[in-house]
């Protein structure tokens, strides 16, 4: 089970750039990335011609856990306005 937030969220790099997310900072907590579980990318259909109005966009999901708490599964959001929590797993 899963929970969607769509909140913005501060995210270190590994080495900057594409590289994946070392940390990431949520509701006054800094979550250290464990591990990451998935990457994928998602464009405007080519079925749309481009013309859909979906950015592209790279999504990460990723075992972190905060200091104060347990581990837990995340979904991460790098687009072009910035890095979004989207998900939460149970």
């Amino acid at each position: 089970m899963s929970k969607r937030y769509r909140e913005a969220i501060e995210v270190d790099r590994v080495n900057g750039g594409s590289a994946p997310p070392a940390a990431f900072s949520w509701r006054g907590q800094r979550y250290q990335v464990l591990a990451v579980l998935g990457h994928w990318r998602e464009d405007a259909g080519w079925w749309a011609g481009g013309a859909a109005a979906v950015p592209q966009r790279d999504l990460w999901r990723v075992e972190a856990r905060a200091p104060t708490r347990g581990s837990g599964v995340f979904e991460l959001v790098d687009q072009p306005e910035g890095w979004l929590l989207d998900r939460v797993w149970d």
